[in-house]
Formats: structure tokens, C-alpha cells, sequence
């Protein structure tokens, strides 16, 4: 049962991220500041599971006191950073001017065409090792 409610948190927490990424696109707006990364952390975190904000906690350094938004504009600074550069595609998702909707294969690309290079491609790969990592919990618990 602990499964599931986890990968439930992860949807809800993946959700979060797409609704923010909505607004902006909806709104015309084509970035926002720290304070909106800050904003979602805040409500992602809040929405979690007793078990997973557990996890979460577990996995943030001391000095942010159990905060995760005090984390959550550390991928707006280290993507101008030259050794991280390769990571600003996954920041956002750029849809056709004339498009009204994100398709994952016309849209989640890096400007070379690198697919998976988008922000929905990040949270899918993430996610995507979470799922890989609770099996091998399992499997780890069983025997």
C-alpha cells in the first residue's frame, strides 16, 4: 500500500509543476521569478504525504531547516553555469507560436532536436527512476 501512495504524492507533486508550467503559458508570460519557483515548492510540499515529507526531509541538507523551497530556484542558477548549461532545456517547454497545446514528440526537444529536453521530459525521467528505485526497494525488503 506504501507504494502506491507514494507514486499518488509523486503524481500530485508532478501535477503541481504542470499546473505552474500551465499558468505561464496561459497567461503569455515567458518566465517567471524566484518567487514563483518558491510559491510552487511551498504548495508541492505542502501536498505531500505524511511518508513521502518524510523522504523529502530526509533528502534536504540541514541548512535549510526542512524548507524545500529554499532549494527550488537552484535550477535558475545553476543552468547559466557552463558545466550545466546542457540543463537549461529541461527548465521549460517551448510550443510552436501558432500551436495552442504542448505535444510531447513535436515539442519536448532541446533547439538540436535532442529529445526528452524539455521540462515534462526531466519530471518523466525522474519520475521514471523513483518507480525504478521503489522496486528496487521492494525487492530489497522482500528478501
Amino acid at each position: 500500500m506504501g507504494i502506491y501512495l507514494r507514486l499518488w504524492t509523486m503524481f500530485k507533486l508532478c501535477f503541481v509543476f504542470f499546473l505552474g508550467f500551465m499558468v505561464i503559458l496561459e497567461t503569455g508570460v515567458q518566465a517567471w521569478s524566484k518567487e514563483g519557483h518558491v510559491m510552487v515548492c511551498q504548495i508541492a510540499q505542502g501536498l505531500l504525504e505524511p511518508d513521502a515529507a518524510h523522504a523529502v526531509q530526509m533528502l534536504l541538507p540541514d541548512y535549510v531547516d526542512g524548507n524545500l523551497s529554499a532549494l527550488c530556484v537552484w535550477p535558475d542558477q545553476i543552468r547559466h553555469w557552463y558545466k550545466y548549461r546542457w540543463t537549461s532545456p529541461l527548465h521549460f517547454i517551448d510550443t510552436p507560436d501558432e500551436g495552442c497545446n504542448f505535444h510531447y514528440k513535436r515539442d519536448c526537444h532541446d533547439l538540436h532536436g535532442l529529445k526528452d529536453m524539455c521540462v515534462a521530459g526531466a519530471i518523466q525521467n525522474f519520475t521514471t527512476q523513483l518507480h525504478v528505485t521503489e522496486k528496487e526497494l521492494l525487492i530489497v525488503d522482500i528478501t
